[in-house]
C-alpha cells in the first residue's frame, strides 16, 4: 500500500521518497528495514527489502528497457552529512559532506559513494553495511535510539533498448528519521542533549516543509535543515 506506488513512479522516471516519522521506540526502523524472519514466513519483512525486491522484479519484466541500479546511503547527525557507504567511514572519511543542487534543481549530497548493484541481494547487502555505521545511543525512552536521520537511496537509470531514445534517471529515498523525544522524559544531558535539540529542530523543519507543500505555498523552507535541503 505504501511502497508499490513509489516503486512504479521511480520505474517511470519520477523521484520518490518514503519517511518513517514518530516518537523514539515506536518501531520506525523495524517497519522500514527489518529483514524478516523465516519463522514468520517473512511476513514481518520491512518496507525497504520489499521495495528493493519489487524494483528488480518489475525491471526484469520490462523487455523494452535496460536498467542500472545503484545504492547510496548517508546520515544527517547534528546537522552534519556523512557517507555511510564510504569504504573508510570508520576512519572518519566521507564526513561533513556539502549539499548542493543538481542540474534540475534537486538536492544532492556532493561526493556521495554510489555502488552499482546487479541484484536485490547485492543492494540489501550494501544497505546492511550502511546500517552498521548509523549512530545509536541509549536513552531512558529507548535502549537503541537512532540519533541521526538515515537515508537509503536507490538511483535507477532506465535506458530504452531502441537506439537513440532518451532514458531517465530517478531517485528513490527511504528515510529512517531519528526519533523525537521530550528531553525531560528521555533524561539526556551534555552530548545527548545537543543531539536531541538537533533532532527535534530538523524534524520541525521537515514538518514545516511538508505543511508548506500541502498548502501549495510559494515559499517552501527547504533551507532550514540539511535533511530538507538534500531531499528538495
Amino acid at each position: 500500500e505504501v511502497g508499490l506506488p513509489v516503486v512504479q513512479a521511480v520505474l517511470g522516471g519520477y523521484h520518490g521518497c518514503i519517511f518513517a516519522y514518530g516518537q523514539t521506540g515506536s518501531g520506525k526502523t523495524y517497519s522500514l528495514l527489518h529483514g524478516g524472519s523465516a519463522a514468520r514466513d517473512f511476513e514481518d519483512t520491512g518496507l525497504l527489502p520489499r521495495l528493493v525486491a519489487t524494483l528488480f522484479v518489475r525491471a526484469s519484466m520490462d523487455a523494452g528497457h535496460v536498467y542500472t541500479v545503484e545504492a547510496g546511503c548517508f546520515q544527517v547527525y547534528n546537522e552534519q552529512v556523512s557517507d555511510l557507504l564510504h569504504p573508510e567511514h570508520r576512519s572518519g572519511k566521507g564526513a561533513n559532506l556539502s549539499v548542493s543542487k543538481d542540474r534540475s534543481g534537486h538536492g544532492q549530497v556532493d561526493q556521495l559513494t554510489w555502488v552499482a548493484c546487479g541484484s536485490a541481494n547485492d543492494l540489501l547487502s550494501q544497505f546492511a553495511a550502511a546500517r552498521k555505521n548509523v549512530v545509536y545511543a541509549e536513552t531512558k525512552m529507548n535502549k537503541a535510539s537512532s540519533r541521526s536521520h538515515a537515508c537509503f537511496q536507490l538511483r535507477v537509470s532506465r535506458r530504452p533498448k531502441q537506439a537513440g531514445a532518451r532514458g531517465t534517471v530517478s531517485l528513490c529515498s527511504v528515510v529512517d528519521l531519528a526519533g523525537s523525544e521530550r528531553v525531560k522524559r528521555s533524561g539526556v544531558a551534555g552530548k545527548e542533549l545537543k543531539e536531541a535539540i538537533n533532532i527535534n529542530g530538523s524534524l520541525l523543519a521537515l514538518g514545516n516543509v511538508v505543511a508548506a507543500l500541502a498548502a501549495k505555498k510559494k515559499h517552501v523552507p527547504y533551507r532550514d535543515s540539511k535533511l530538507t535541503r538534500v531531499l528538495e
